[in-house]
C-alpha cells in the first residue's frame, strides 16, 4: 500500500531557494583552472576526462558539508538537548567554550534593563575553521574516495578553492597535507542579552534580520542560572552556525555514471557487506571502495520509502512518455527493496528491461521519494541509452522540475539534449498561448537565459590542464554549440575528402 504524503502548499513547491555559489578552482585533479556559477540549470560539456565530475562531485561535497546543520535552522529542534548533541557531534571547539564562559561572569552583574552585545567576529571565525578544514576535508576524502593530496593536479603541490555564497567569500588551499583558510569574508550578525521581567519562561529569543536578541528573565535564582547559562552557550553558537550557513541548507542529491549497472547490483554489494560483517575486528574485511556519491546512492535505494514525494505525479507523466509503463518498488519487513518495471499489469525485474528503462530507473524513483522542492540534483550524462527523441522529451521533464524550484547540475556529451534545452530558452520569447497552440508545449515549459549556466571544459596547450569556460547564452540563440560545431565541421570535413578519394578509385 502507497501511503499519500499532500503536506507541501504550491506556492512553496515552486518557491526556490535563493543561493548564489560561486566556485573558483585552480588545480584540482585535471582542472588547471575555472570558475562556476550555479543557476537553477547548470550545464558541464566537454570531452571525456575533462574535470566535469570532478567540477559536479565538488558542488555536491559543499552542501554535504552543511546537509548535518539542517535541522539546526529549524524551529522545531531548537532545543537544548538538541544543541548539545549537535555541538559536541561537530563543533566540539574547548576554546570556543572557554570564550563563551567568560561572558558569564558579565552577565551575573547585569541589572533589569541593561544589554549586552556579544562579540560574534571571533566565535564565527572559529566555527568557520572547523566547518571548512577539517569539516570540508572529511566531505571531500569522503566524496572521491581518496586522500586530498591526490586530487591535486600532476605535477602540482596544491590546489586551491575560492568560495562565495550569497554574502560570503572564503578563500582555501590544501598544501602540506592540510586544506587551510587562507582568506574569509561575511558580514557579522548581532547578538544582544538583556536583562528584563518575563512572567513566565526563563529567557526568549527573538530573531531579526542582522541580529538576535536574548532576553533572560531578572527573577532567576542563583542555582537555576548554571542551568540557563549552558543553554545560553549553545543558543549563542547555533545562532553563530545560522549566520555561517545563511540559506545554504540544501539537499543535493547526486545520481552517478553507470546508475543502472548500480541500481541493479546494489542487492548484491548489500549481501557482501552482510556476509562479511561476522568478521568485524577478527579479520581485514574486502569491501569494495566506493566514493561517497555512489555509497549515498545505494543508501537512498535501500532506505527508500514508500510515502510519495512532492513530484510524484510529475514523474509518473514523464515515466507514461518515456518508459510505457512505471517503475515500481516493493518493501516488506525483512527484505531489501525490490525494484521492477511495470508494464501493460506485468512487472518485469530490472535486470531484464532494456537499458532505457534501467538507466532512467534511479531518476524516477528519485523523483517519486526522494527529492524536495528547492534541492539540488546532480545528474551525470542523463541522456546515456536514450534515442534522441526521448533526450527531448527527458529535457521537457527537467525544465518542468526547475519551473517547480528544483536546481540541476547535468555532464553531458548529448549535443540532442542542449539543442532542445536552447529551444527552451528561445520559447521564452514566445508567448504563453503560442507555447500551447503552436508549439505543443504547456506555458511552463520555457526557461529564461538567465536560469541557465553553461560550462565548457577544454584543454589549455600551455598549462596541460582543462580550463573552464563559460558558454555564451542570449534570447536568440540559446546555448552556442561552438564546442560540438568544431566537431560536425572536422567529420564533414573527413567525410567530404573520403568521398572525394572513393570517387576517384572507381
Amino acid at each position: 500500500m502507497v501511503v499519500t504524503q499532500r503536506a507541501y502548499e504550491k506556492d512553496e513547491t515552486e518557491k526556490r531557494q535563493k543561493t548564489s555559489l560561486t566556485i573558483e578552482m585552480k588545480d584540482l585533479g585535471p582542472i588547471a583552472g575555472g570558475k562556476i556559477t550555479m543557476r537553477p540549470l547548470t550545464l558541464f560539456v566537454g570531452p571525456n576526462n575533462s574535470g566535469k565530475s570532478y567540477a559536479a562531485m565538488l558542488i555536491h561535497s559543499l552542501f554535504e558539508l552543511h546537509a548535518p546543520h539542517a535541522l539546526i535552522t529549524r524551529g522545531e529542534h531548537s532545543t537544548p538537548e538538541y544543541f548539545r548533541f549537535f555541538f559536541s557531534e561537530y563543533f566540539d571547539i574547548p576554546s570556543l567554550d572557554e570564550e563563551l564562559s567568560e561572558l558569564k561572569q558579565r552577565i551575573d552583574t547585569m541589572k533589569k534593563g541593561e544589554e549586552l552585545e556579544i562579540p560574534t567576529e571571533n566565535l564565527i571565525k572559529k566555527i568557520s575553521k572547523e566547518m571548512y578544514e577539517k569539516g570540508l576535508s572529511n566531505v571531500i576524502f569522503r566524496s572521491y574516495a581518496c586522500p586530498l593530496k591526490e586530487l591535486i593536479r600532476v605535477g602540482k603541490k596544491s590546489f586551491s578553492l575560492k568560495i562565495s555564497y550569497n554574502s560570503h567569500s572564503i578563500h582555501l588551499e590544501y598544501d602540506r597535507n592540510k586544506l587551510k583558510i587562507k582568506k574569509y569574508s561575511q558580514p557579522y550578525n548581532k547578538i544582544r542579552i538583556r536583562i528584563a521581567e518575563m512572567p513566565t519562561n526563563r529567557f526568549e529569543i527573538e530573531g531579526k534580520e542582522n541580529e538576535t536578541l536574548i532576553e533572560i528573565d531578572s527573577k532567576l535564582k542563583e542555582e537555576n542560572k548554571k542551568i540557563i547559562f549552558s543553554e545560553l552557550k549553545d543558543i549563542i553558537k547555533a545562532s553563530c552556525v545560522i549566520n555561517i550557513l545563511e540559506n545554504f541548507v540544501i539537499p543535493c542529491y547526486y545520481l552517478p555514471a553507470s546508475r543502472a549497472g548500480i541500481l541493479q547490483s546494489y542487492k548484491a554489494l548489500a549481501a557482501a557487506v552482510v556476509k562479511k560483517a561476522p568478521f568485524v575486528g577478527m579479520e581485514k574485511p574486502e569491501i569494495p571502495k566506493f566514493s561517497g556519491v555512489i555509497a549515498d546512492f545505494i543508501s537512498q535505494i535501500l532506505t527508500l520509502t514508500e510515502w510519495e514525494g512532492p513530484f510524484y505525479e510529475l514523474a509518473q507523466e514523464c515515466e507514461r512518455e518515456l518508459i510505457k509503463g512505471k517503475i515500481v518498488i516493493k518493501k516488506s519487513d525483512y527484505r531489501l527493496p525490490e525494484i521492477h518495471y511495470r508494464f501493460q499489469e506485468t512487472e518485469i525485474p530490472l535486470h531484464r528491461t532494456s537499458s532505457t528503462v534501467s538507466e532512467l530507473a534511479p531518476l524516477f524513483l528519485y523523483l517519486k521519494y526522494v527529492a524536495k522542492p528547492r534541492s539540488v540534483l546532480v545528474i551525470e550524462e542523463p541522456e546515456a541509452h536514450l534515442h534522441p527523441e526521448n533526450q527531448r522529451i527527458l529535457a521537457k521533464f527537467l525544465v518542468k522540475l526547475i519551473r517547480k524550484g528544483v536546481n540541476i547540475i547535468i555532464t553531458t556529451h548529448s549535443d540532442y539534449l542542449i539543442e532542445q534545452l536552447s529551444s527552451f530558452i528561445l520559447l521564452s520569447q514566445v508567448s504563453p498561448e503560442k507555447r500551447v497552440s503552436k508549439y505543443g508545449y504547456t506555458e511552463e515549459d520555457f526557461l529564461n537565459p538567465d536560469e541557465v549556466a553553461a560550462y565548457v571544459f577544454n584543454h589549455d596547450k600551455q598549462s596541460d590542464g582543462y580550463k573552464i569556460s563559460e558558454i555564451e547564452i542570449t534570447e536568440e540563440d540559446g546555448i552556442s554549440q561552438k564546442e560540438h560545431m568544431r566537431i560536425i565541421e572536422a567529420l564533414y570535413e573527413e567525410t567530404l575528402k573520403l568521398r572525394k578519394d572513393v570517387t576517384s578509385e572507381t
